[in-house]
């Protein structure tokens, strides 16, 4: 799965600096929670503020981390 791709699956995607924010999909989140930015090697790499996991961000949305 790319980038784009991953993004189309989340709310309140907003383009912020070089990655994007978005509501985290696994808490009730109002706010853009969840940062989503590109590793060097293309990998998605998420970081919620609320404390939320990858693999929690990831099973909110039907995903694995292998995804």
């Amino acid at each position: 799965m790319n980038t784009t791709e991953f993004l189309a699956r989340l709310t309140g995607v907003k383009k912020s600096g070089n990655g994007w924010e978005a509501c985290c999909p696994a808490h009730d989140d109002h706010k853009a929670s969840l940062s989503i930015t590109e590793g060097n090697d293309g990998r998605i790499v998420l970081y919620c503020d609320a404390g939320c996991t990858a693999s929690a961000v990831c099973a909110a949305r039907g995903l694995t981390l292998a995804d």
